[in-house]
């Protein structure tokens, strides 16, 4: 909040007092006033200084708020050692501590963080504040450095850790957000303690912010939504006018309304999701393929270069100027690290930006008893009519059936649907599971 009025004021005593209150924390100044009742310095991030931090610990969504902060005071002042302890931090909690749909805090008995390694699905607590102050985080982040792979993780958090807090109606909640239910888990109208709410609403109405950012001669194009902006080029103004068909499709348009007469430049996001699941190896793709974004101006193959995982087109551009971006989209399987044992033998879905799951739902209340192996073929499917309109994956898979005498089992073949995970439990509760056997060894048995 004090680095916003200060960005808003540009007055130094909003970004000294930030300082400030950073350089309090692992000083020892809680004891006796709140470690009394939480024992744990950790617990609040204030075991060591913030610039001595290297691991993530505590609760989830008060460490996002506090990196947050730390990324903007870092950005503005260059300080190295938040700059250092920054990516340090990140590339803990996104290497070892972050699940394949965004959400972090694995732990609900201090609504934050674990072991490294340790994210459970049935028990997921994921709370929904924790994947909001995961997009606020890696924004600030993305300011910093200007890096792409902190926009991958921001979309990654938005579309399914985040969205999957809200009902499609708009009136309901999670709370937490785990990755598989047996048919005991569903969104509220309200909570004791109402920050998921307030928090996911304010998301989705600022969502504009995360689309775009500038620096002295580009517009950057972080998001892939429909929208326009205008930036200001000296006395003239660049600007855009954006419309696609992302997440379901992969073509996006760009339409230059106004330019200045000069050279400026376009960067484009190449989404990290067309070669890798997430920035370091805790998630791959069981698949050795490697997608390649296209771009074309005014129907030409446009050579660009890429900068910090952008596409960076540098020209005199003109009114009516069209950009066409393609990102080719494929269901691809994705595997963990061994470490990640709750997921051994199972793997994910994904097409796009979007982590799926299966539904009860959509499979007979059956969801369980079934493996994908390696070969399976998928087929995508837009479905204009179900869940507000979404892209659905249907594959054959083997399935376990308990014989009646009940001490047999067959396999019959059956096919499977699943949806987009943030679209799950939106027509009553049921069961659900993200991560999906590849073997009948960890699979669990339905009668």
């Amino acid at each position: 909040a004090l680095m916003r009025l200060y960005h808003h004021t540009q007055n130094r005593k909003y970004l000294e007092l930030s300082q400030w209150f950073l350089e309090q924390r692992g000083k020892g100044y809680g004891k006796g006033v709140i470690w009394d009742d939480w024992k744990d310095p950790a617990y609040c991030q204030d075991k060591i200084p913030v610039k001595d931090q290297k691991q993530i610990t505590g609760h989830a969504v008060r460490a996002m708020y506090l990196y947050t902060g730390a990324a903007d005071v870092a950005a503005v002042t260059n300080d190295q050692g938040y700059v250092h302890a920054m990516n340090t931090i990140w590339q803990d909690v996104v290497y070892r501590n972050m699940y394949i749909t965004g959400g972090i805090g694995a732990q609900g008995k201090n609504e934050g963080f674990g072991e490294d390694f340790d994210l459970p699905n049935e028990s997921a607590y994921c709370e929904t504040c924790a994947s909001v102050g995961m997009i606020f985080w890696n924004q600030r982040m993305n300011m910093l450095t200007g890096e792409s792979k902190f926009i991958d993780v921001l979309e990654r958090s938005l579309y399914n850790g985040a969205l999957d807090g809200l009902s499609r109606e708009g009136n309901r909640f999670f709370y937490g957000n785990p990755l598989a239910s047996a048919g005991n888990y569903t969104r509220s109208e309200w909570f004791g303690t109402a920050c998921c709410p307030s928090n996911i609403a304010r998301l989705v109405s600022s969502v504009g912010n995360y689309i775009y950012s500038t620096s002295s001669n580009a517009v950057w194009i972080n998001l892939f939504i429909g929208s326009q902006v205008s930036v200001a080029v000296g006395k003239e103004k660049f600007s855009i006018s954006m419309q696609t068909g992302y997440p379901w499709k992969g073509q996006t348009t760009i339409a230059v309304q106004s330019a200045p007469k000069k050279n400026y430049e376009l960067g484009i996001r190449i989404p990290g999701w067309l070669t890798e699941p997430a920035p370091g190896d805790l998630y791959k793709y069981r698949d050795t393929k490697n997608a390649a974004m296209q771009v074309l101006v005014n129907g030409k193959a446009e050579n660009f270069t890429t900068i910090n995982g952008y596409a960076v087109i540098n020209r005199k551009w003109k009114k009516g100027d069209m950009v066409e971006v393609v990102t080719p989209m494929e269901v691809r399987q994705i595997a963990s690290r061994d470490e990640l044992k709750q997921n051994n033998d199972r793997i994910a879905l994904q097409y796009g930006p979007m982590v799926y799951c299966t539904e009860g739902a959509d499979n007979n209340n059956g969801i369980w008893n079934f493996i994908v192996p390696e070969q399976t073929q998928f087929t995508v499917s837009y479905e204009a009519g179900l869940l507000g309109g979404i892209n659905t994956i249907q594959f054959n898979a083997p399935v376990a059936i308990v014989d009646n005498d009940g001490y047999s089992v067959s396999t019959v073949e059956k096919t499977i649907k699943a949806i987009p995970y943030y679209s799950w439990n939106n027509r009553g509760a049921g069961s659900m599971q993200v991560w999906l056997p590849v073997n009948f060894r960890g699979m669990r048995m339905e009668p």
